[in-house]
């Protein structure tokens, strides 16, 4: 649109001036004409009074005016011009065209009083004798003083050349105008082309288009202005650069911290959110900048903090502690955002989610106490049969001191079973990365340890039984670690299998794992201790499992010995139905036996 009207604007401004300059010119190239044709004809009209002067002198004489008249008519016709012989006192002796008789007296005509006066006058007006519009040329008789001969040509040649002459100015300046107008036309087209290339090549530009040039290809005005463009859009192009550089740095410094940042203004408006922030405090991805910090996070514990970082002179730190539904725990670190004036204009938080390094905490505290308790009831156990045998005389009595003797040294068994797993555990974690691993026959390595569980078994009357279901036994793992973990779960299912009862150990495939699965008819394990099952010193009946001479430590070491091989350990067990405890192991690389 705005095309269309600066071309028809610069269109009618080169029509107008083009059409002032015709009529300006036009006028005076007619006036100039006028003037230049009125001097010519009046100076040819002098130069024939004077020939008639020279020709009519002898016949200036009132004696002759019958004469003269005759003579003046002829000549008259003869050259197309009016002819008149005025006497001194204004009688009109001769006329070319009216008869003198009744011609009124000329000597006032202003072109007479002119000639008598200046040597020669001129005049135009309407004649009343010829009822016409005259030229009238008169000069003084230089061989009859006082006599004045006056010539005149009627207006209208002179008005017909002067139309023809204009009328050729007209159609010559109608052409000229045509002319002008194509080639203001054109003129307005050239113009407007690279205006209207400038235009969309800047809409483009404002619609984020980068790599955008303007033709510079002409030395004019627009080329000069299209090479300033260039520059200027080439100057932003590495600006943006920079910037995207900049941003670009940013965000990946940003995306991978681990610790949470977000960075609010005065307003608590969300300046900058990083990934690990988005994580902890769920934020979704939608666009957040910009937005209430309470609009997006919902934490008046935040908030507070952040209003409590703007207002302190030094960085603060706090503790928050969210709960969705389990309890996380962030530990906080703010600092005031300040300009490099000086001023606050908002607030920068980082914060760590230490909710593991609280868990471990806690278990560390928990297995210290654990430790401590399962160490300190043998040991109290010990101490005190030891009193009574030192200090009670049951030594005098040996029914009781043999008694006595075997619980101290059933204690202290045990007390050596929790130190040799707890070395264990100690070891596994220790020497993790140096153990090596070798292609191991998990089938014979579960022969191995049925083998050794086999007296215990028929002991407690139980049938201990191996199925192999798939060919696929061979696993990358140490033997030794492998044969402790079977034993553990050998072990713990012979504990808890009633007189009669069955073990199953069971060999089986899925996809690229082995299964060895350890099944039981035992009591079963209660759905709320499973995922606790496989803790240090965790036990579902704590009194039964002493009785049993449990250390708490067997299933922590086989979880941990499925971990240093790349495997898990899965529990699937139901009150009163028995437990199924499930090693799966990675295949070793051409796996079959």
């Amino acid at each position: 649109m705005w095309r269309r009207r600066l071309f028809w604007k610069l269109f009618a401004t080169y029509a107008l001036v083009i059409l002032f300059c015709l009529v300006a010119v036009g006028g005076y190239l007619v006036r100039s004409e006028r003037r230049e044709a009125r001097h010519q004809l009046e100076g040819d009209l002098a130069q024939r009074a004077r020939l008639l002067d020279e020709r009519m002198a002898p016949l200036l004489d009132s004696r002759y005016a019958a004469a003269a008249d005759s003579i003046v008519k002829t000549i008259g016709v003869q050259v197309g011009t009016r002819i008149t012989l005025i006497a001194p006192d204004g009688r009109v002796l001769a006329d070319s065209d009216v008869d003198p008789a009744h011609m009124e007296n000329h000597r006032y005509r202003p072109e007479v009083q002119a000639a008598l006066t200046s040597g020669s006058g001129s005049a135009v007006r309407f004649s009343t004798s010829a009822f016409a519009d005259f030229l009238y040329v008169a000069i003084p008789s230089h061989a009859r003083p006082g006599w004045v001969v006056r010539v005149a040509m009627p207006l209208g040649m002179f008005r017909a050349r002067q139309r023809r002459a204009t009328s050729i100015l007209i159609a010559g300046g109608a052409w000229a105008l045509g002319l002008a107008v194509v080639l203001g036309f054109v003129s307005t087209r050239r113009l407007t082309r690279p205006l209207e290339r400038m235009a969309s090549n800047l809409e483009r530009l404002e619609g984020g288009e980068l790599g955008i040039r303007f033709d510079a290809s002409s030395n004019d005005e627009i080329g000069q202005l299209a090479r300033a463009l260039n520059r200027t859009q080439e100057r932003l192009e590495m600006t943006i650069a920079g910037l995207t550089s900049q941003r670009n740095q940013r965000d990946a410094i940003l995306s991978s911290m681990v610790e949470g940042l977000i960075a609010v203004d005065g307003q608590d408006r969300i300046l900058l959110v990083n990934a690990a922030c988005r994580a902890v405090l769920g934020i979704g991805s939608a666009e957040e900048q910009g937005r209430s910090l309470l609009e997006v996070v919902r934490l008046p514990q935040l908030v507070s903090f952040i209003e409590s970082v703007r207002s302190a002179s030094q960085p603060l730190g706090a503790e928050l502690v969210m709960r969705d539904p389990r309890p996380r725990y962030l530990e906080l670190h703010g600092a005031p955002l300040r300009l490099e004036e000086g001023g606050v204009v908002g607030a920068v938080v980082v914060f760590n989610d230490v909710t593991r390094l609280r868990k471990l905490e806690e278990a560390r505290k928990e297995f210290v106490a654990n430790v401590s308790h399962e160490l300190k009831t043998p040991i109290t156990s010990i101490k005190g049969f030891l009193e009574t045998l030192l200090e009670g005389g049951a030594l005098e009595d040996r029914e009781s001191a043999r008694r006595f003797l075997g619980i101290i040294s059933r204690q202290s068994d045990r007390l050596a079973a929790i130190i040799e797993d707890l070395l264990y555990l100690s070891r596994l974690e220790h020497e993790e990365k140096q153990i090596a691993l070798h292609r191991v026959d998990l089938g014979a390595v579960a022969e191995r340890c049925i083998n050794n569980f086999e007296h215990a078994a028929r002991h407690r009357g139980v049938d201990l039984r191996l199925e192999v279901e798939t060919p696929h036994r061979w696993v990358m793992g140490d033997g030794s670690l492998l044969a402790r973990a079977v034993d553990n779960l050998i072990d713990n299912a012979l504990k808890y299998s009633n007189q009669g009862g069955k073990v199953e150990i069971a060999l089986r495939s899925a996809s690229d794992h082995v299964l060895l699965e350890v099944s039981d008819q035992g009591p079963g394990i209660p759905e709320e201790h499973l995922p606790r099952i496989s803790e240090r010193f965790y036990r579902v009946d704590t009194a039964r499992s002493r009785e049993m001479g449990g250390t708490g430590l067997g299933l922590a070491i086989v979880k941990h010995v499925a971990r240093v091989h790349s495997g898990s350990l899965d529990v699937d067990s139901r009150l009163g139905e028995g437990s199924r405890f499930t090693l799966r192991l990675p295949c070793a690389p051409n796996g079959v036996g």
